[in-house]
């Protein structure tokens, strides 16, 4: 059995079965779309790299596709993993559908399978500016999920995440550790209440001073730990959310880059 998850759902699917889970977003409800994107799965062979892969789908392209032609194809990469992009075209009715397809190859689900994902952006006409933004923008976005820690899924990927809440510079950050938190935010500004802390769940964390601040006009940072304490009533961070305009990743394995994306987490997280 392997655990599987959906957008709304996780569950035990048999070994026996096959993951074709595709997703289609379009511009319409009914009828053709100008611009729509699919996502796609594939097996992929042990020995299989990027570069044979797209050789077959192209073979397999060129003859389902009338008067199909390959008008570029280049390396990329899509949330540092390395992928292949190809451009082409083919003939529907009278005129050409045109079709950008990035292919990614993940490990699959069974022990030592892989797995190619396959994000494809097709227009009717030639790629305008806007949709060409659009599939980059969206081709930007992508978070693997084998690049997450183990264990993790997509809204906690995050998950030893500790953030810390200026309402007064309306910024929020977000560190690695509590550790690293407890580093880089500085101990006088937390002695006058500037900084709030939470976990990645978004439960308040108590900021509890080991080596005090000392000096008066100059004063010397001290340090301290943090640490959960249970506090009747105290809101915790998806309440206060809307304190902060500013997002600072702290700690380049931080795997959120907006307080949208916190924002998701923070939900999902409610949600389970």
């Amino acid at each position: 059995m392997t655990h599987y998850r959906t957008n709304h759902a996780t569950f035990e699917m048999p070994a026996q079965l096959k993951d074709k889970t595709m997703h289609m977003f379009t511009l319409s409800d009914n009828g053709p779309s100008e611009f729509c994107v699919v996502i796609s799965h594939a097996d992929a062979q042990a020995e299989d790299t990027l570069a044979n892969f797209a050789e077959r789908l192209l073979a397999e392209l060129g003859k389902a596709l009338p008067d199909f032609q390959l008008d570029d194809s280049g390396e990329r990469a899509i949330d540092g993993t390395p992928a292949i992009e190809l451009a082409y075209r083919w003939r529907n009715d009278s005129n050409f559908m045109h079709q950008r397809q990035v292919i990614v190859l993940l490990p699959g689900a069974g022990e030592g399978g892989r797995q190619a994902m396959m994000i494809a952006a097709t227009c009717f006409q030639a790629f305008s500016t806007e949709w060409r933004a659009a599939f980059e923008g969206m081709l930007g976005s992508v978070k693997l999920r084998h690049n997450a820690p183990v264990g993790s899924d997509s809204a906690t990927m995050a998950a030893p995440t500790v953030f810390a809440l200026s309402d007064r510079r309306r910024t929020l950050q977000a560190f690695a550790s509590a550790e690293e938190a407890c580093r880089k935010v500085d101990a006088r500004e937390v002695e006058q209440d500037a900084w709030t802390f939470y976990d990645a769940a978004g439960t308040p964390l108590h900021a509890n001073f080991v080596v005090p601040n000392t000096g008066t006009l100059w004063r010397k940072a001290g340090s301290y730990t943090l640490e959960a304490r249970p506090e009747r009533g105290a809101p915790g961070l998806r309440e206060r959310l809307h304190l902060a305009t500013i997002f600072v990743a702290g700690s380049p394995t931080v795997r959120l880059s907006s307080i949208a994306e916190v924002q998701a987490m923070l939900g999902h997280v409610a949600e389970v």
